[in-house]
């Protein structure tokens, strides 16, 4: 059994997937640049795949051609959720697509088309998510910054929702489980791996006023006799809230001392 080494993009594991097929791979493995344990265990017999975009826009078009728009990007979608096993499983995908054509889209209860469908579901349902989720501040540098931990590899589905949002201003999105960030120079977005935050970013101090501003319109608009704490962590999960600046601790201090001041100002 080959194993195909690609970068770790989509892009490349479409190269991989054109590389395999070519050379009539069977049931072929895949491993990417960071997945170091694979690598490792398939050292011995591992094709290295060049990600050309020109071949990657050509499967592409076959897979488009041949099954549908809509597939191509649930396979997408699929692919970004980063789950072990997720090539293998795109694999099988794919190549039942070449060969049923269109009816790829209707063997909703056959596999690999089940799980995939559900897969990519549950990605594009983050993504939907974190278009509300994500939280910017203003550093001293001059930019917006924002920071995310999401389940999925979700920064190429968000990006261009937030270049029409946030397109007067520059940003960052850091992913911060997998070291990466969305880049918006107010021309155009990339996405630049391997980045770190080495210590908190400097906010301004407009910032901090705003963000109090926020928590307290958060606490005070809620009706206290709806309080419903099961309905909001259904609907704001724990694990998003984190990075949320309505939940955030340093925006409590900044509203529990504005109300102390305004409290004495009531007594005086």
């Amino acid at each position: 059994m080959t194993a195909c080494r690609y970068d770790g993009s989509f892009e490349g594991f479409l190269c991989a997937v054109a590389d395999c097929l070519e050379a009539g791979e069977g049931q072929p493995e895949f491993v990417w640049d960071g997945d170091r344990q694979a690598g490792g265990l398939f050292a011995g017999d591992m094709r290295e795949t060049v990600t050309v975009r020109e071949c990657a826009v050509a499967f592409r078009k076959r897979f488009v051609d041949a099954v549908s728009q809509e597939a191509f990007a649930t396979a997408r979608y699929a692919f970004h959720s980063r789950m072990a096993g997720i090539e293998m499983l795109l694999w099988r995908y794919l190549m039942m697509g070449l060969q049923v054509g269109g009816r790829l889209c209707l063997m909703l209860a056959e596999e690999p088309v089940h799980s995939v469908n559900r897969i990519a579901r549950q990605v594009s349902h983050e993504a939907h998510k974190f278009k509300g989720f994500v939280r910017f501040q203003e550093v001293e540098a001059g930019f917006l910054y924002a920071r995310i931990e999401p389940g999925a590899d979700i920064l190429p589905f968000i990006a261009p929702h937030f270049v029409e949002r946030v397109g007067d201003r520059p940003w960052m999105i850091h992913d911060l489980y997998r070291k990466q960030s969305a880049v918006f120079d107010l021309k155009s977005w990339r996405l630049i791996k391997d980045v770190e935050l080495t210590s908190e970013p400097g906010v301004t101090a407009g910032e901090h006023d705003y963000a109090a501003l926020w928590q307290r319109y958060f606490q005070r608009h809620a009706i206290a006799e709806r309080h419903n704490p099961k309905l909001q962590q259904k609907h704001v999960p724990l694990r998003y809230r984190k990075h949320l600046t309505e939940f955030n601790s340093y925006t409590e201090k900044a509203i529990a001392t504005e109300d102390t001041e305004e409290n004495q100002a009531i007594m005086n």
